[in-house]
């Protein structure tokens, strides 16, 4: 006599991943050291991802660890923060009968307008919601840094376990935040756990993953099929045997399944339900009834449906066409049946093993595949049936705008999926729009898409501000092609309905998608859109037009017409008291007047109105950006061939500093990215490089991580330039090649033309005299008369060279052509760099006496500009003058002047051996013997501190007050403030107590 098993095919012990989950383990002990986590769990569907997850929680909470758990859906990878809607509904429903914390407010404030449960659960919290910001960078960089908030805080008080399974699904916006997060979490007790389908990789999965891979933010575990003996070991325990598994039925399973575990479970369970599993002569073997056990998860399915009830059946039909996860509410309401009737259909599907209980009012089906192989055997006009009744429940249960912003994600699929065109082209549009308004744009381009095929069922033609949203979202990914066919589809149909102001604005978007791909085609369409503007008549757009041509044309290197299409487009907004297109075009005049070589003019005549009209207007982004760039046009290593508006170092870092705190403000990483290169340039121009590099680095990494490749190219320019400034040639030229290809690939005239002349410099320096001219000859002949900023920079690189080769006199004819022709005021402004060059070339000529004027007159220029690295190399130029001329004492003092210049640099290098290797080739530009002091390399160690200074120090760090200093010192109570004060300037300190913190990491004592 054979009997039926009965049991449950869920293998009741884990089997067969014994060392990733010790690994798991480890990973949670070691958060009691404070130290975060991050862990990829991949492998194919059903291979046991989520089983893995399930005892590491276990272990979790066993050891008091605090775990939240937010789960992706196939359905909901068009709806923005979905993982985090779902783990935080579950926080929310946890926590509905406690009153709110202090600390999680900001977070149930913030996320009540994308989650309505939460306004129902907490009204109070939501009666006067603010608008979402029209700055959608900004508003998704502050919901980032409240949820990263609210989970560091959560881990610094108690370890935390975030999980995340199946991001294979998730919408860009959360892998964006996940991202974030794993950045952040590294200092704090949070093990990040999330889980992914290898074998299902879409395109920003795997951008994702790239990211985690280049920043080395994770530990990822593959798992891979089960061995036969790990299928044995299954069979063994679900089946409660002792004995050996029947071989048919472990060769059957083994090669069904193909070792993965969730078809194993899965197969054995159509055995078990069909009967077909039965114990004989001791052993559990399949019946010979069948011809084989069914290979797929359909036929599994199909099965285990065949024994349910009509009731039960009617029910996971409609569940499958909900989605993965079902409301309750919304079955009992499409099905009219009572809470008693319902309770025990679902029981009878969970006895089946399809569904699992997760909330009191929501179930999810145990795996994707089950619903999906439910849902894969419905015709087409059952599903379109079912989904419009949900979908028309859904409208009934959206009686408040809370409800109705609760379904809407739902209320668009369900009317797509049905056919009812009309709504679906309203909710699509609307959930398209409020994508866009979160930055999520994959998922309006689905929306989009859902709408315009609804308008084209509707035999209409689409709306010509369809086509742009999708097309700006298309754009904003990087999709060309598809960016393009929107806007021409949109221009087209704005010409169709004689609609001239969409047909301008589709122009615009053309010509600006065009700039990074065609600057020739580019301009064409900003031409026709400057032309359609004129036409119409409209001086708001005709401005906006000459604004955009002449950014263009500055970007094509034509300089003076941009300058005339700027100034015509001032004009006109002037006219309208239009001041924010006012200080957008003083800042494009700004940017002109630049690269015409009048870096003082852009500083004083427009970048200052700009900055005054931004602060009247409110707009910190553009502030910002004009700060920073202000900053730049000051910096005395950024404008080596031109007059300079002589700003102090403490003006220009007063620039950065709070243009930094508004891109932060802001929440803008490309803001950001371009403000810290800025500071970097400031910083490295007046001599301060370790702070400089800190900043470049940083730049470099947020533009890399954004992928912003003009920052990328400029930051890696920045980076060249801050080692030339160093004497490191060969770390120059290989940022600097990788910023000039970068610039060329974009397209970038203006970055191609400024980071060139940079590169040849590198070259001359490793006196590779081919490559270098090579390189300027890309830019312009030797012997062409400069006519803008860049030509300029050329020129004086071809001077440079001329020199290195022992073409003295050609040098200085270029250095005397190049002060001569200095555009703007022509004030007594000596120009440091050029009167050096000619210094230089006038001493290689033995004209001594002329050399010693010219190199005095640099020395001058150097000193009103505050710039240390070319002040060094000019009072070194001008000893060997000194020296030559019989005149000692004086080329003396210029060579200490230049040792302790070059000390004081030195003392900012934070990189020993870059300290070391600086050092090493500033003192070679010396005569033999003239090395540095003890003293003096004592004090490029200390900051630059003298040995009194550095004893004074050491007594502020003991709590001393200036008078005890004076006593014990033998000074006056003056003299110890005035040492006190160097201190805290030299080492850009603002506090004692941080000059105290200094000591001892310098481990400095005190004067006995």
């Amino acid at each position: 006599m054979s009997i039926a098993f009965r049991g449950t095919s869920v293998c009741p012990i884990f089997v067969g991943r014994q060392l990733d989950l010790t690994a798991l383990y480890l990973l949670i002990d070691r958060q009691k050291s404070g130290q975060g986590q991050v862990v990829l769990l991949s492998g194919e569907a059903g291979i046991g991802k989520s089983r893995l997850v399930a005892e590491a929680k276990t272990y979790a909470a066993a050891h008091e660890v605090l775990i939240f758990q937010g789960n992706c859906f196939p359905t909901e990878r068009s709806l923005p923060y979905a993982p985090f809607l779902d783990l935080f509904r579950s926080y929310v429903v946890k926590s509905a009968r406690l009153p709110v914390a202090d600390h999680v407010r900001p977070l149930f404030s913030e996320l009540s307008r994308l989650l309505p449960d939460l306004a129902l659960l907490y009204p109070e919290l939501v009666n006067a919601p603010a608008p979402l910001s029209t700055d959608h960078e900004q508003e998704k960089r502050r919901l980032f840094a409240i949820m990263t908030h609210f989970f560091t805080e959560q881990a610094e008080r108690h370890p935390v376990l975030l999980i995340v399974e199946d991001v294979h699904w998730c919408d860009d916006l959360s892998l964006e935040f996940l991202l974030h997060l794993a950045r952040r979490c590294q200092h704090v007790p949070l093990l990040l756990l999330t889980t992914y389908r290898s074998d299902e990789l879409q395109l920003a999965l795997r951008h994702w993953l790239s990211q985690m891979d280049r920043e080395r933010l994770a530990q990822e575990f593959s798992l891979e099929r089960l061995s036969r003996a790990d299928v044995t070991a299954m069979l063994r325990a679900i089946l409660d045997m002792k004995q050996e598994v029947d071989a048919d039925l472990l060769n059957t399973l083994y090669a069904r399944s193909e070792g993965n575990p969730f078809f194993v479970e899965e197969l054995l369970k159509s055995l078990m339900t069909t009967g077909e599993l039965v114990l004989a002569d001791g052993s559990w073997k399949r019946t010979a009834q069948r011809a084989s056990v069914p290979r797929s998860v359909q036929e599994a399915v199909q099965q285990r449906t065949a024994y349910l009830s009509a009731d039960a059946k009617r029910l996971l039909t409609l569940a499958a066409v909900a989605g993965r996860r079902f409301n309750v509410t919304l079955l009992q309401e499409v099905l009219h049946c009572d809470e008693v009737h319902l309770l025990a259909l679902l029981k009878e599907v969970m006895s089946a093993q399809l569904v699992m209980e997760e909330a009191a009012d929501r179930f999810a089906f145990r795996h994707a595949l089950t619903q999906q192989a439910i849902y894969g055997e419905l015709l087409l006009r059952e599903r379109q049936m079912l989904h419009r009744s949900i979908a028309e429940t859904l409208e009934r249960l959206s009686t408040s705008s809370l409800m109705r912003e609760r379904y809407l994600e739902d209320l668009a699929y369900h009317s797509y999926e049905a056919g009812m065109w009309e709504q679906a082209l309203a909710y699509a549009q609307e959930m398209g729009e409020k994508a866009l308004t979160l930055y999520a744009q994959q998922a309006a381009i689905d929306h989009f898409t859902r709408a315009v095929e609804a308008v084209h069922h509707l035999s209409q033609t689409p709306p010509v501000a369809l086509y742009l949203a999708r097309g700006q979202a298309y754009e904003t990914r990087g999709d060309f092609e598809h960016a393009r066919g929107d806007y021409e589809r949109a221009l087209d149909a704005a010409r169709a309905d004689h609609d001239g102001k969409l047909e301008w604005q589709s122009t615009i978007a053309l010509g600006f998608l065009w700039t990074g791909h065609d600057y020739e085609r580019a301009g064409r369409w900003f031409r026709q859109a400057l032309a359609i503007a004129e036409e119409l008549a409209d001086p708001t757009l005709h401005a906006q037009s000459l604004n955009r041509l002449g950014n263009w044309l500055q970007n094509t290197g034509r300089f003076q017409e941009a300058l005339e299409a700027h100034q015509e487009a001032l004009r006109l907004f002037e006219m309208q008291a239009d001041r924010q297109g006012m200080a957008d075009t003083l800042g494009e005049l700004g940017m002109v007047s630049f690269f015409m070589g009048d870096p003082a003019r852009a500083v004083k005549d427009f970048f200052g109105r700009v900055i005054v009209l931004f602060r009247t207007l409110g707009d910190r982004q553009s502030l910002s950006s004009a700060l920073a760039a202000r900053a730049i046009d000051s910096a005395p290593e950024t404008i080596e061939t031109t007059y300079s508006s002589l700003r102090t170092r403490d003006e220009c870092v007063q620039d950065v500093e709070e243009a930094l705190s508004l891109a932060l403000q802001t929440n803008s990483q490309s803001g950001q990215a371009f403000v810290e290169m800025a500071t970097s340039l400031v910083l490295s121009s007046f001599g301060t490089f370790g702070p400089a590099f800190t900043h470049v680095q940083e730049a470099l990494r947020i533009a890399t991580t954004i992928e912003h490749q003009e920052w990328v190219v400029a930051t890696n320019g920045a980076l060249g330039q801050l080692y030339l400034l160093l004497l490191e040639p060969d770390s120059a030229v290989s940022c600097l090649e990788a910023g000039v290809a970068g610039a060329h690939a974009l397209g970038s005239t203006i970055w191609a033309g400024y980071l060139t002349p940079y590169l040849a410099l590198a070259y001359l320096f490793r006196r590779e005299f081919p490559r270098a001219e090579s390189t300027l000859k890309t830019l312009m002949p030797r012997d062409q008369q400069p006519d803008n900023f860049f030509e300029r920079q050329v020129t004086r690189i071809w001077g440079e060279l001329a020199l290195a080769q022992g073409e003295a006199a050609r040098a200085l004819a270029i250095a005397e052509q190049l002060i001569a022709s200095a555009p703007g005021d022509a004030r007594p402004q000596p120009i440091p760099h050029l009167l050096a060059l000619k210094g230089e070339a006038l001493l290689a000529l033995k004209r001594l006496e002329e050399a010693a004027v010219a190199l005095e007159d640099a020395k001058l220029g150097a000193e009103q500009r505050q710039a240390p690295s070319i002040l060094w190399r000019i009072q070194c130029s001008l000893g060997q003058v000194y020296h030559l001329l019989k005149r000692e004492e004086q080329a003396q003092r210029e060579w200490s002047e230049a040792r302790d210049i070059i000390a004081k640099l030195a003392s900012t290098i934070d990189e020993t051996a870059l300290r070391e290797h600086f050092l090493r080739s500033a003192l070679a530009s010396f005569p033999q013997g003239k090395s540095l002091s003890q003293e003096a390399l004592t004090s490029s160690k200390y900051g630059g501190l003298s040995a009194r200074e550095r004893e004074v120090a050491a007594l502020v760090a003991q709590g001393k007050s200036n008078r005890e200093i004076a006593n014990i010192l033998v000074v006056s109570e003056r003299t110890a403030e005035a040492h006190v004060s160097n201190i805290l300037g030299k080492l850009g300190f603002t506090t004692r107590a941080q000059i105290a913190v200094w000591v001892v990491e310098k481990g400095l004592t005190p004067p006995r």
